[in-house]
């Protein structure tokens, strides 16, 4: 696990509203009392008295995602490293997503569990009672290739090419990583220079060349990377860069509206 957090939104704060981009991390949010009605690309997020848990599971997505918040809203959220869900999964991911959540329920105790965290006010104990829960669950992952490929991913090497270095076909790879990752290989590597990217420049906010950071995070000209950022963001990157609110390792960016 990379990390978690913690959101909460009254009835007398205004209605939140921001876009989410893809990203290579699987990301699990919980929440109680609430409900979500969704549209493409889009999700409402409403306080209500359910007395209901919605867990959702994150994946698997390429164009930017619209949340908006309203109401009471009690929700703790999980960011796995790619691959990392799996060490906590007696089966494997297998997400194939047509949209863009899913509902994760992956242990008898889940519910009861998180409703338990949720509930808890002091948020120091909510991080224990976190830690303990996920470290209980904790099985392993062990893979042939795909711990070795997710790095090789990162280079120029074209996936035909990974493919006969690991003996395997280029089938199976797309196989493996939508069993396992819920994304396809070449949408991992775009998705993974894309963040390369939005981190080079957050770190050097005077890095204003273009084509330098095109060639730095191996894209293949500007235009490749003007074409990557438009799908992945909705924008060209120059109004992309102006319009987000960075934290400071560029793995979470959100662009409120």
């Amino acid at each position: 696990m990379d990390g978690y957090y913690f959101l909460t939104h009254s009835e007398d704060d205004e209605t939140v509203q921001y876009f989410t981009f893809p990203l290579n991390f699987t990301i699990i949010s919980v929440m109680d009392n609430a409900e979500i009605s969704y549209s493409e690309n889009a999700a409402i997020v409403t306080g209500c008295l359910s007395k209901k848990l919605i867990s959702d599971i994150i994946c698997s997505y390429t164009k930017p995602i619209k949340l908006s918040y309203e109401g009471n809203i009690n929700e703790v959220t999980f960011a796995f490293k790619p691959l990392g869900i799996n060490a906590f999964l007696q089966k494997p991911l297998n997400k194939q997503l047509d949209f863009f959540f899913a509902k994760f329920n992956p242990f008898d105790d889940y519910e009861e569990t998180m409703m338990r965290i949720l509930g808890e006010q002091d948020f120091e104990k909510r991080r224990t009672l976190i830690e303990a829960y996920w470290l209980s669950k904790y099985v392993g992952f062990s893979h042939p290739f795909l711990n070795e490929l997710l790095v090789d991913l990162e280079t120029e090497q074209p996936i035909a090419e990974l493919a006969k270095k690991y003996n395997t076909s280029r089938q199976n790879l797309t196989y493996q990583f939508n069993l396992h990752l819920g994304k396809s290989p070449s949408d991992y590597r775009k998705i993974h220079r894309f963040r390369a990217a939005l981190r080079a420049k957050i770190k050097n906010k005077n890095l204003k060349n273009l084509t330098y950071l095109s060639y730095e995070m191996l894209f293949y000209d500007q235009s490749h990377l003007i074409k990557d950022f438009k799908s992945l963001t909705g924008l060209p990157p120059r109004k992309f860069f102006n319009s987000i609110s960075p934290q400071e390792d560029g793995e979470i960016n959100w662009q409120f509206v």
